[in-house]
């Protein structure tokens, strides 16, 4: 089984860092007893618009070492606390910047680093509904990163699903958390689902299993969800590009992607796709060897919709052609390897 670090925020404060235990079948759940932040999102027609941003914000770590970081953000000589403010700061300008009801990032060293953003983004607002009241964070414990979610709505019920596969020939690698929560919008609810897939560093082929039940474990939870009635989102950076899930024919049908589960196979919208099912934009979110690549993703399902969608081209996150300024460790310049997705979505 495998050992999960959680953490919730409120009013920009750490309630508390706990350990417990998550697998495919069983789930460790944090219950929060926060209390509402209040109207948020413009409502029109019974109908609620929240906009959310997903971003990939490349290998954040904090100025501390603890052992699990990668190779550069060891060394002392090119990784400071001074770059690490920096980075910090230019974090919480992107994030006031687009400003959005729930801001979903991968790639967050730890619970610190989660606490360091909520400190300094209270710094420039005291007013509350300006602020991002509750945050949430997991990662496996000893790996080297995990996912964070800030939110101006509350975040409650939060459960962790991972991985114990020993049917494989080969040992399963350390992966990441597909985080579940539900976000108390109003009169409302929402579920949200972040993911941060196997990469496909070791190749792409040899790697695809670990992808493949990442998908599996994912599509039997949103089934749940959607049994359930709920709207609900699903975000993060996948590894795996748009048009390499299951591509539903397009026409009239909302869903025009699915998820590979046990029993079912589970029906989406990814905003990726016109509804003649070619790109709706010509710039991915990852661009890797002079091309354009799409693992990250938003997809909604359970009558939850997109009413628009975008990648971030704009500087600081993008050069002048729209492609991502990645973080450079020795100049401290750039942002991430990834752009960032913006969407507004109705439920």
């Amino acid at each position: 089984m495998k050992r999960w670090i959680l953490l919730f925020l409120t009013g920009l404060m750490t309630l508390s860092g706990i350990t417990g235990f998550a697998g495919c079948k069983n789930q460790f759940v944090k219950e929060s007893s926060f209390k509402r932040s209040g109207e948020v999102g413009e409502v029109e027609g019974g109908k609620r618009n929240i906009s959310l941003v997903c971003w990939n914000v490349q290998t954040f770590f904090d100025a501390v070492t603890s052992g699990t970081e990668y190779k550069d953000f060891k060394n002392a000589e090119r990784w400071t606390k001074e770059k690490y403010l920096q980075r910090l700061n230019k974090l919480c300008e992107v994030m006031t910047s687009l400003n959005p009801d729930i801001f979903v990032m991968e790639e967050i060293e730890n619970a610190e680093v989660v606490q360091d953003i909520a400190n300094a983004l209270a710094g420039t607002s005291w007013e509350r509904k300006k602020n991002w009241q509750y945050t949430c964070f997991a990662k496996e414990s000893g790996s080297a990163i995990g996912c964070a979610v800030f939110s101006r709505y509350e975040l409650c019920s939060l459960k962790c699903h991972s991985l114990d596969i020993q049917t494989q020939q080969e040992s399963q690698p350390s992966s990441r958390p597909i985080m579940q929560l539900t976000v108390m919008a109003g009169n409302s609810e929402l579920e949200l689902f972040v993911n941060h897939w196997k990469s496909k560093s070791g190749g792409e082929e040899e790697t695809e299993i670990w992808r493949d039940w990442q998908e599996l474990v994912l599509a039997e939870r949103v089934c749940e969800s959607q049994e359930a009635g709920k709207p609900l989102v699903i975000c993060g950076d996948f590894n795996r590009s748009a048009e390499d899930f299951i591509l539903l024919n397009s026409g009239k049908k909302r869903a025009n992607t699915a998820l590979r589960g046990s029993l079912v196979t589970t029906e989406l919208y990814s905003p990726w796709f016109r509804s003649d099912g070619k790109f709706a934009t010509d710039t991915g979110s990852y661009y890797y060897a002079e091309d354009w690549e799409r693992i990250d993703n938003i997809m909604v399902g359970g009558g939850a919709s997109i009413i628009s969608f975008s990648t971030v081209t704009e500087a600081p996150v993008a050069d002048e052609e729209g492609i991502p300024a990645a973080y450079k460790i020795y100049t401290g310049e750039g942002c991430s390897d990834h752009l960032p997705l913006k969407c507004v979505i109705t439920i």
